[in-house]
């Protein structure tokens, strides 16, 4: 694997494996498969665009935690300060100890300040004056042949130019997959957006929409939420993009992920975890079932063996794990950046939802939840169940861990969970996998769909988006498992002849065939711009 050099979050480098080079890897071998002409292969190996910038803004004033250290040097100089009240509308506790707050807190009473000292919350804080701040910011468009670049805004303190890279070009193998006319994009802002007000999100959002504004919009570019982002913040991109202009009403398709409120699209919340779900599901049908051609119908599909582990219970995880519990699948452990549970008798993926997101869980975190047994990572990841949904970051399923999992399928939530070699091994231990790029392409799918109402001006009901993207997903990954399994057919659904390769692959491989023969198909059709 080749060594690059890689942005860490202080702006130092540091030499380490290139999210870049092991994507394109994949890339490459399925190209050879196909015997992609090398012309095509050169148009797809880079973004056509890669875009660094930077803003800043006054971040509010802040009342910083004193450590162990100030403790002992201060502490017992303020041990008789006054314990003070804090108004709730003025302040904001942030996920690291610190609290954000206005001006005009000291305005209104109830807080004692000595030297520049206040305690409050049974803690000494010194307060720290507002200041400016500057944050590094990206966009990369990789491919736009089959339609405007769309991909996600990732608000993250671990985004590189060479992560970006990788997700935009995921995107456009992803739109690919869904057959939906858009190309593939991806960006976002060096930030860890937790510990940050939400007023300070907001104008952080706004200043990075105004820096990028010339290079996206409606039929060029299209952002949507990503991981740290959401509908508030797809919001304010939103009325940034608009604000000023004489017919805001015709770009609304901007962006996607927006509140249903403000032209968003019913079901697009839950809409890649629900994609999730309907791989699975037909993953189990075609295994329940005599054969390809004699599948079983999705309501005598059987859930009562599966039981599964979930890593990352953000957007993706929470919804998929809400589907996968109704259907009667069982969550027996759940993992995310700050704490690990167990539970062998089931978790109710609904409770822990309520506990992850209630207002006073600064973390968003699983971490503390009181119906769950608290374990290590590399317990979780050793934990007995039918299925692993990582659901978090890329990178996670590498050889060590996928030699620890025990279970019979991973079906990716995530961009890039798994590495090249814990894929490898992941086969060599005969545990299936339902790739990324059709597992959690139901984001995408939908937001096509909100894109095309806002352009119709139209909106949709949840049960027909539903049912659209049902149709879609599975659609698509039954052809992916004709590809895998060289079983070309003509269904009254879909014909998959024209995809296969005249081998059997592994799933990821199909798929990758089948991204890339559907690219291939519009620069044959429709040539080069001299």
């Amino acid at each position: 694997m080749t060594k690059v050099t890689i942005e860490s979050e202080d702006g130092s480098s540091t030499i380490g494996r290139s999210f870049y080079e092991e994507t394109m890897a994949g890339f490459e071998s399925t190209c050879e498969l196909l015997g992609l002409d090398e012309r095509i292969r050169m148009e797809l190996r880079q973004p056509h665009y890669e875009l660094i910038f930077h803003i800043t803004i006054d971040i509010k004033d802040r009342l910083v935690p004193l450590g162990p250290a100030e403790m002992a040097q201060y502490g017992s100089n303020y041990a008789d300060l006054e314990e003070s009240t804090l108004s709730p509308e003025d302040h904001s506790l942030l996920a690291n100890g610190v609290i954000a707050y206005r001006p005009r807190l000291f305005s209104r009473g109830g807080v004692s300040v000595r030297d520049g000292f206040v305690r409050t919350q049974g803690n000494l804080y010194r307060i720290q004056p507002r200041q400016p701040q500057q944050f590094k910011c990206y966009r990369v468009q990789h491919n736009n042949i089959r339609g405007p670049y769309k991909g996600g805004i990732r608000y993250h303190h671990e985004v590189s130019l060479d992560l970006f890279k990788s997700l935009a070009v995921e995107m456009t193998w992803k739109t690919a997959i869904g057959n939906i006319p858009l190309g593939g994009g991806k960006g976002g802002i060096r930030i860890d957006p937790r510990n940050y007000s939400p007023d300070e999100i907001e104008r952080i959002s706004s200043r990075f929409m105004y820096k990028l504004k010339p290079f996206v919009g409606p039929n060029v570019d299209i952002a949507a939420p990503d991981v740290g982002t959401n509908s508030i913040i797809m919001g304010h991109f939103y009325r940034q993009f608009t604000d000023g202009e004489s017919e805001p009403h015709k770009m609304r398709g901007c962006v996607t992920g927006k509140d249903v409120r403000i032209w968003g699209s019913e079901g697009r919340e839950s809409a890649t975890g629900r994609g999730l779900f309907y791989c699975v599901e037909e993953w189990l049908r075609h295994r329940q079932s005599p054969s390809p051609d004699h599948l079983i119908d999705t309501g005598k599909v059987s859930w009562s063996d599966v039981s599964y582990i979930l890593q990352g219970f953000g957007n993706v995880g929470s919804h998929a794990a809400r589907l996968l519990n109704q259907a009667g699948a069982k969550l027996v452990a759940v993992d995310d950046r700050d704490g690990t549970i167990y539970d062998p008798k089931g978790i109710d993926a609904d409770d822990l939802a309520a506990y992850v997101y209630a207002p006073s869980n600064l973390k968003k975190s699983v971490e503390g939840y009181p119906k769950a047994e608290r374990i290590t990572k590399d317990q979780f990841f050793k934990t007995d169940s039918f299925m692993f949904v990582p659901a978090g970051l890329g990178g996670v399923v590498d050889a060590r861990v996928a030699n620890m999992l025990r279970v019979q399928l991973v079906a990716e939530g995530a961009n890039g969970p798994c590495t090249r070699d814990g894929e490898e091994i992941l086969r060599e231990r005969g545990i299936d996998l339902i790739p990324d790029i059709i597992a959690n392409a139901g984001g995408v799918i939908v937001s096509y769909y909100e894109w095309l109402q806002n352009d119709r001006m139209d909106h949709w009901s949840e049960a027909k988006v539903n049912e659209r993207l049902c149709e879609a997903i599975k659609t698509n990954y039954n052809i992916i498992l004709d590809i895998a399994e060289n079983r070309p057919r003509v269904t009254p659904v879909y014909n998959s002849k024209r995809y296969t390769i005249g081998r059997q692959v592994p799933p990821r491989v199909a798929a990758m065939a089948l991204a890339l023969q559907r690219v291939e198909a519009h620069y044959k059709l429709e040539g080069f711009s001299h």
